[in-house]
C-alpha cells in the first residue's frame, strides 16, 4: 500500500502539479526555500481533489434539480435512504474520499516531515539563531566567536532584523517573552509557534538572496499588525561582514521593562540540540 501511494504521488507531481499554478487567481509568495515545494504540493493536491469532488456534487445537484423538478404529470417519490443499496453507496463514497484525500495527504505529509522538516541539519555549517518575540517586535540572538549562547559575546541585531547566508541550513529556536506568537516566513513556507514555557525548533534553507517578510501568524494583542520583521538573505561574505559589524557595535540597547521598543539583552537560553 505504501509503495502504491508513493508511486501515485510521484506520477501526480510529474503530470499534474505543473498545471495547477494557472488555476489560482492570485500567485502565492515566491518560494525561495529548499523544501518549500513540499508544502505547495500538499496544498495544491488538496485543492485539486476537493475542487473535483465539489464540481461533481454541484453538477449532480443541477442534474437532479432539472430531472426531478415539479411539472404536470410528475409525482414525487420519497426515499429515506435506508436500503442496502443506498447505505453501500454512501460507504463507498465515504471511503473514496477518505482514501483519495486523507490517506494521500497524510502519506505526503509524514514523508516530508521525515525527509526534511524533522531531519535537522548537523555540523559546523549550520547557522543557529535564537528568536524571542515580544509585544510587538522580533528579537534575534546569534553566537559570538565562542559559538555558545548566553555568553558575553552574543550578537544581538536591531529588532525585527534577521540575516542569514544563502544556501546554508538555518536552525532557529524560539520562545516568547510574553504571550503566544508565531514565526512565519511566507516565502519559505515555514511557521513555528512561540509558546510560553516552551522552546520550539524549526529549520529552513534559502536558495535565493533578497529581503523577505517575517510575520506573526498568531493574534498577540492590539498592535499585532506591528509584528513585521525583515529576513535578509545574502552571500556568505556579506553575512560575515554583517556579523563583524555587530561585533564592533555591540548590543543595540539594554533591556528596560517599561520600554517595549528596546532590544532585550539579558535573554537567551542554552542551545538545545535537536535529535
Amino acid at each position: 500500500m505504501k509503495n502504491i501511494l508513493c508511486n501515485f504521488i510521484q506520477k501526480f507531481r510529474q503530470k499534474t502539479i505543473t498545471l495547477l499554478p494557472g488555476i489560482w487567481f492570485l500567485d502565492p509568495p515566491k518560494d525561495v526555500s529548499l523544501d518549500g515545494y513540499r508544502i505547495d504540493n500538499v496544498i495544491q493536491y488538496t485543492d485539486l481533489v476537493i475542487t473535483i469532488y465539489f464540481s461533481i456534487v454541484v453538477l449532480l445537484m443541477l442534474y437532479f434539480i432539472l430531472k426531478y423538478r415539479h411539472r404536470p404529470g410528475h409525482k414525487a417519490v420519497y426515499e429515506k435512504g435506508e436500503s442496502k443499496k443506498h447505505i453501500g453507496f454512501t460507504v463507498c463514497m465515504g471511503m473514496l474520499v477518505f482514501l483519495s484525500i486523507d490517506v494521500v495527504i497524510e502519506g505526503m505529509s509524514f514523508r516530508d516531515l521525515k525527509e526534511a522538516f524533522w531531519n535537522f541539519p548537523k555540523g559546523d555549517n549550520v547557522v543557529k539563531v535564537e528568536v524571542m518575540p515580544q509585544q510587538f517586535a522580533w528579537n534575534f540572538r546569534y553566537t559570538g566567536t565562542d559559538g555558545e549562547f548566553g555568553t558575553e559575546d552574543d550578537l544581538i541585531p536591531a529588532q525585527n532584523q534577521m540575516h542569514i547566508p544563502v544556501n546554508t541550513p538555518v536552525v532557529i529556536q524560539i520562545a516568547p517573552l510574553d504571550v503566544i506568537h508565531s514565526f512565519f516566513i511566507p516565502n519559505f513556507r515555514v511557521k513555528v509557534d512561540a509558546t510560553p514555557g516552551m522552546v520550539n525548533t524549526m529549520w529552513f534553507q534559502a536558495t535565493e538572496t533578497g529581503e523577505f517578510e517575517i510575520a506573526c501568524a498568531e493574534l498577540c494583542g492590539n498592535s499585532h499588525y506591528r509584528m513585521k520583521g525583515i529576513l535578509t538573505v545574502e552571500s556568505q561574505e556579506d553575512y560575515n561582514n554583517w556579523l563583524n559589524t555587530l561585533e564592533e557595535e555591540g548590543p543595540e540597547d539594554e533591556w528596560e521593562d517599561d520600554d517595549d521598543e528596546g532590544v532585550p539583552s539579558r535573554w537567551g537560553w542554552a542551545w538545545k540540540e535537536s535529535e
